[in-house]
């Protein structure tokens, strides 16, 4: 791809973005993501409100998506290698990550691959790597984690 190409993608990019709101309501969905997020896990429809629209597409934009596969690798990763991300990071469940690891490949692999993803397994996929008393970071043992991931998925393949 030429730089041209590269450039015009990129302000195509930044034309479609604008569009997508006004800075009113980008502001507003900044400052209410958290619970924007919450409504869409349990199922909120993303089009009952311009505030939902805009972040269902923000958590299901490609780069948004490919930020939390790689986040979901780099977790997976440290526990394996026993390596503290850094020393404010919350400590891992490395016991209930070792436990589940299949699953969390699986979704960081849906993440990156998919083409369409519903908001609310990105979500659920996003609070499972935020949620610092989620599975990733609390030993509850029983697949916590497992399932976490595996309800990720299932959401994911759900575009609404």
């Amino acid at each position: 791809m030429s730089t041209l190409s590269r450039q015009n993608a990129r302000l195509s990019r930044r034309r479609r973005t604008r569009r997508l709101g006004s800075p009113a309501l980008r502001l507003s969905v900044l400052l209410r993501r958290g619970r924007l997020d919450r409504m869409l896990i349990k199922g909120t429809d993303p089009v009952a409100s311009p505030e939902l629209t805009l972040r269902a597409y923000q958590l299901t934009h490609t780069s948004h998506r490919r930020q939390i596969a790689a986040s979901i690798e780099e977790v997976l990763l440290s526990a394996r290698t026993r390596r503290r991300r850094s020393l404010s990071a919350v400590p891992l469940a490395r016991h209930g990550i070792a436990g589940a690891r299949g699953e969390p490949i699986e979704l960081a692999r849906a993440l990156r691959e998919e083409p369409l993803a519903g908001a609310r397994g990105v979500a659920l996929a996003r609070r499972m790597l935020t949620d610092g008393a989620g599975p990733l970071y609390v030993d509850a043992g029983d697949g916590a984690l497992r399932g976490a991931a595996a309800e990720a998925l299932r959401a994911l393949a759900h575009p609404l």
